[in-house]
């Protein structure tokens, strides 16, 4: 992942968190930036494609596949769709 996309916008980030909390049905309070979406709060691979799907709706990003794999935390999923927002405009 790109080294200055470490940084991810908060209002992005806080958006995305509130959009992962209700997809996983968790308060954005528990949704630690930091943890791994899969392993810490139990993303599995349909929750996972819902989750990018809201995405690619709500901020007309495509994310590469490649890509998604890359994609382990909150912080990193902020990254690449601020990422991907700036790619398309």
């Amino acid at each position: 992942m790109n080294s200055e996309l470490q940084t991810p916008n908060s209002e992005l980030k806080n958006e995305i968190r509130n959009l992962v909390a209700k997809i996983i049905k968790l308060s954005p309070e528990k949704v630690d930036p930091n943890a791994n979406l899969f392993t810490d709060l139990g993303v599995d691979s349909l929750l996972g494609v819902e989750i990018f799907a809201q995405l690619d709706k709500k901020y007309q990003v495509d994310i590469p596949e490649a890509e998604l794999q890359s994609i382990k935390t909150l912080n990193d999923l902020t990254a690449m769709v601020e990422q991907y927002r700036l790619f398309n405009k």
